[in-house]
């Protein structure tokens, strides 16, 4: 029987099975936005203050279920590994990395004695009755890897601050062309 385990490896990437979650809760807030627009309700509201408030809620929900959910990964890349969590993006050359520690989630332990926090692997209370099994696999992935003799020790680790808005962009954009669509080929207002 195959060990379920809360992330998936695809090529050179892990990520959480849980950007499943956050790919739904986006859609389905994407359409309790349209949802509002589509119904003017008791107040009679304008379909200008119907299409601005569905689009706000669609947006700032669908935003942070990206940036919770989806965003989190691991990306395994020749020389270092590429650490993206909620805001940052962090490089880690493999020279760089200690120990991988599995207690509490995933952690990068550097060998300048900082700790880095995968939060594709973030800490809760299933990991660790389940002995954080999906850490354990990144864990697995990233070893060989550390224990090459190629790796460099003088590269420095880089950490970037990085949320881009491309998803609230889109879901704007479908909230506008909804409104455009309702507005002048529907008549709705």
């Amino acid at each position: 029987m195959k060990n379920f385990t809360a992330v998936t490896l695809k090529g050179k990437k892990i990520y959480s099975k849980v950007r499943y979650l956050g790919l739904a809760g986006t859609a389905v807030m994407f359409w309790v936005g349209a949802y509002i627009v589509m119904v003017p309700g008791n107040g009679g509201e304008p379909l200008s203050h119907r299409s601005f408030v569905g689009g706000a809620i669609s947006v700032a929900i669908a935003w942070l279920a990206w940036v919770i959910t989806i965003r989190p990964q691991v990306v395994m890349c020749d020389e270092a590994i590429m650490v993206r969590n909620w805001v940052t993006e962090t490089i880690v050359p493999y020279g760089q990395i200690a120990r991988i520690s599995i207690g509490g989630g995933l952690t990068f332990i550097l060998k300048d004695g900082s700790e880095l926090r995968g939060r594709v692997v973030s800490p809760s209370i299933v990991g660790e009755l389940a002995g954080y099994p999906s850490a354990k696999l990144v864990r697995r992935h990233i070893q060989p890897l550390l224990s090459s003799s190629e790796h460099r020790e003088g590269e420095e680790v880089r950490e970037t601050y990085s949320l881009s808005l491309r998803v609230p962009l889109i879901v704007a954009g479908l909230h506008v062309l909804m409104y455009g669509c309702t507005r002048y080929i529907f008549h709705i207002s």
